[in-house]
């Protein structure tokens, strides 16, 4: 397999377990003895509406949301994108850097969502790394190599259930990549030149 050809396989299945909605809700979020069985119910789920021919790509769409969202966290994955340029603006701000820095996820999702195939993805085991994180590691199964991606949860301090804040690809953190972009693009920029940049790039794709 390529390297284009791995490149690819991987933000098929990026777009398709990672980038999912625009908001999580914590009253369903994920216990801890349930997480490694909870992400295999909705991986598998996911699969099955990805390759279903008989539904509108919409429908898969709206569905795999509402299974989806109650396990990001997405205002956590707003703050580590931003990283220290998260405290130098204001709450108005944060809000409106999480809606659309979402909605870029939502549409990243979408897009790489018409390129899913046949690729299926398995659960290897739960890692606690400390009280408060924790890592599951899956597997990427494709025709010539798999690939690992460890799905990065953290405990909410509300009600003490289970999120994602982060995903890892062969090794690479997406809120880290996200986060050196946005630190780059703000070195010489203003987050307002970042909201219009994103939203700009929303309405052009």
């Amino acid at each position: 397999m390529s390297k284009k050809q791995i490149q690819n396989t991987l933000k098929k299945i990026l777009g398709a377990l990672v980038f999912l909605s625009l908001f999580s809700n914590q009253a369903m979020a994920i216990e801890e003895n349930s997480i490694a069985s909870e992400m295999k119910m909705k991986i598998d789920k996911t699969t099955d509406l990805l390759q279903n021919k008989n539904m509108l790509q919409t429908e898969k769409v709206n569905q795999i949301f509402i299974m989806f969202d109650p396990v990001f966290d997405y205002w956590s994955m707003s703050k580590i994108a931003l990283g220290k340029n998260w405290k130098k603006i204001t709450i108005k701000q944060q809000v409106a850097f999480e809606k659309i820095f979402t909605k870029k996820l939502k549409q990243s999702y979408i897009n790489k969502l018409q390129l899913y195939t046949d690729e299926k993805v398995i659960i290897n085991k739960t890692v606690k790394l400390k009280r408060t994180r924790i890592k599951l590691y899956t597997k990427l199964i494709g025709k010539d190599e798999d690939y690992s991606i460890v799905y990065k949860f953290h405990k909410t301090k509300t009600n003490e259930q289970w999120l994602i804040y982060d995903v890892e690809m062969i090794g690479v953190s997406i809120m880290k990549t996200y986060r050196n972009q946005f630190s780059e693009f703000l070195a010489t920029k203003k987050i307002e030149n970042l909201l219009e940049e994103l939203e700009l790039k929303i309405e052009n794709n």
